[in-house]
């Protein structure tokens, strides 16, 4: 940023002494030149061509885009501005233009002075550079808001809060934000705040205004103790065009009370959402799991049913059942067979059986010590014997003997 212009020139006062100067052999640098713009264009490339003039005089002016990313203003027709460069002369067309690096507005007079050097001061001293700014959190739960109770500012903070996310608690601390000891106010309602340990971050709030309306947030004693807060501090002063010190020194700056809001308190609603949707995929994966898991043991138990034992014992169980019921029909087979083979053995027995000619009349002949006499000559007179019969037996006493050729 150029300083404070030390001598600022008419128009046609620079066009008088350039003649003068050429004549002299001088160069024309670290000009300040103030008047009005007409004829203003801008380039593709980000230049600004445009024409200061004034009652009887004009200069041709250019501002590359180089140095138009650092001028806040933009050349407009109509326009009043102070502009600072060095003068080119083009000798061979005998034309010459003002090379710009630095437009103001015009008139701003001492007031504008003196707060760039007051800027100038406080950067040099460190308070406005990044390193040094704090990132705000991100998920506060308590918030303090310094602001008038009586502006829009404090209904828009509660409005967009609340809307965004109702569990947070604001903590309001008072302030007068404009007029005649808005400093001090302000101030105080900082230090206040910072005795609270569990305060995640402050809002310092104020609605738009004329440039007067803001001048104490560019006062030096409110810059340092927004500076020595220890807790994040985001401004939301203004309107969006309004830059005041308070908003350079802020850990995070807002162009207006209901961004700072926006920008302090994420939107829970969001959360909501993005959670909900994730539930679903995350339910989905797990049908998906789940459905693989079940055909994946269906078909285990498949494999295990074939080759376990319980399937190795249902077949031998099955083959057990097919030689039961061979067996079965066997055995039915052969029964009736032996009984019939039986039948006719008992009945072959019973006509061999000497019992069986005995039923026809027949006795068997045994002696004293109980064996059968087959032949009479083993019989002899007075012996006892005995005789068997179909039905029992009766003990007997052979009164003689005769043998068969009629010997005795």
């Amino acid at each position: 940023m150029i300083g404070a212009p030390e001598r600022i020139l008419r128009v046609r006062e620079l066009t008088v002494l350039v003649a003068r100067r050429l004549m002299e052999g001088d160069t024309f640098k670290d000009l300040w030149i103030e008047g009005e713009v007409s004829e203003a264009t801008l380039s593709a490339a980000g230049h600004a061509y445009f024409t200061l003039r004034d009652n009887t005089s004009q200069l041709r002016c250019s501002l590359f885009a180089s140095a138009a990313a650092n001028v806040a203003l933009v050349p407009r027709a109509g326009a009043r501005l102070l502009v600072h460069g060095d003068l080119d002369v083009y000798i061979k067309g005998g034309t010459y233009s003002l090379r710009c690096d630095d437009i103001r507005p015009a008139g701003a007079g001492d007031a504008y002075l003196r707060l760039e050097a007051l800027k100038r001061r406080l950067t040099a001293d460190g308070l406005f550079a990044q390193d040094r700014k704090r990132p705000l959190p991100a998920r506060p739960r308590r918030v303090g808001v310094i602001t008038s109770p009586t502006g829009a500012a404090w209904h828009d903070v509660q409005t967009v809060i609340a809307r965004r996310d109702a569990r947070v608690e604001l903590v309001f601390a008072e302030a007068q934000v404009q007029g005649q000891g808005a400093v001090e106010s302000m101030i105080a309602a900082l230090d206040g705040l910072a005795q609270l340990r569990d305060l995640d971050v402050v809002i310092l709030a104020r609605g738009g205004g004329a440039a007067e309306d803001l001048g104490p947030f560019n006062d030096e004693a409110l810059v340092r103790a927004i500076a020595r807060f220890p807790k994040p501090l985001c401004s939301g002063v203004g309107h969006e065009s309004d830059v005041t010190l308070a908003d350079l020194v802020a850990d995070l700056r807002a162009p207006t009370p209901s961004v700072a809001a926006e920008l302090v308190v994420p939107d829970t609603g969001g959360d909501l959402v993005a959670a909900a949707r994730l539930r679903r995929r995350i339910d989905g994966r797990m049908r998906e799991i789940a459905a693989d898991r079940r055909r994946r043991l269906v078909n285990a138990k498949r494999m295990v049913d074939r080759r376990a034992p319980p399937a190795r014992v249902a077949q031998l169980r099955q083959r057990l059942d097919e030689v039961r019921r061979a067996i079965d029909r066997a055995i039915a087979r052969a029964v009736p067979l032996q009984r019939q083979r039986t039948v006719s053995a008992r009945r072959r027995l019973e006509a061999l059986s000497p019992l069986a000619v005995l039923g026809r009349g027949y006795a068997i002949v045994e002696g004293a010590d109980g064996r059968v006499r087959s032949d009479v000559a083993a019989l002899a007179a007075g012996e006892p014997a005995r005789l068997r019969m179909r039905d029992g037996r009766a003990g007997v006493r052979v009164e003689s003997v005769e043998v068969g050729n009629g010997r005795a």
